[in-house]
């Protein structure tokens, strides 16, 4: 019988640590991703309202809108969100800004998202 003085336990300890760590690399990846697909959702929602409808001051809109999807779709995956919207020269931008949730605590990931366009014009 062949000893190996506890030589298994070692290399069993670090590739549970090398699969753990890899594991968790992917998870943090994968909430990164749909962090930032919530804020350039979000944003592009904010940019639909704000670039059709005329009734009510289309950077109140914009806001409104993407701050009322976070609302809905955003738990805690995206926090600390902020959300602004200008106009200049008849462009709207919609902007959305948060922090994404770590696995690492103390590393703050931050998420921004942008959603431009023209605005409509009814012309006669």
């Amino acid at each position: 019988m062949d000893e190996r003085g506890g030589a298994t336990s070692v290399e069993m300890a670090l590739l549970w640590t090398v699969l753990t760590v890899l594991i968790l690399a992917v998870v943090q990846i994968a909430l990164l991703f749909y962090a930032g697909q919530l804020a350039l959702t979000a944003a592009q929602d904010g940019l639909r309202s704000g670039r059709y409808y005329a009734a009510e001051p289309v950077i109140d809109a914009a806001r409104r809108d993407a701050e009322e999807f976070l609302a809905r779709a955003g738990g805690s995956t995206l926090t600390d969100v902020a959300v602004t919207a200008t106009v200049d020269d008849g462009v709207l931008r919609v902007r959305v800004t948060g922090t994404a949730l770590s696995l690492i605590p103390g590393v703050p990931l931050a998420i921004s998202r942008d959603a431009v366009g023209r605005l409509e014009r009814i012309t006669p």
